[in-house]
């Protein structure tokens, strides 16, 4: 999702980027907008705009956040990597 569909989404559940920012105690509506433009990244703005929309983090913001089974797939897979490296250095 861009910009402009998580803008609406938050409206359409009665939201502003002020109303975000107010509710998150922090300075105004631009911190939301870089946020959601990928600008600056904050954890805390992504899970409460994931939060208030009812979309999950993987989905809005796919390139910080990968799906639980990816991430158990990556970890197996350098769990055996790096099983194999120490069983050649034997």
């Amino acid at each position: 999702m861009d910009y402009l569909d998580l803008k609406f989404a938050l409206a359409r559940k009665g939201y502003t980027l002020t109303r975000v920012a107010e509710e998150l105690g922090l300075f105004g509506p631009q911190s939301i907008q870089q946020v959601l433009t990928r600008k600056y990244i904050s954890a805390r703005v992504e899970r409460r705009v994931s939060e208030i929309i009812g979309i999950p983090l993987e989905k809005l913001f796919p390139d910080r956040y990968q799906t639980s089974k990816r991430r158990a797939r990556t970890n197996a897979a350098n769990m055996h990597e790096k099983t194999r490296d120490t069983g050649r250095a034997s």
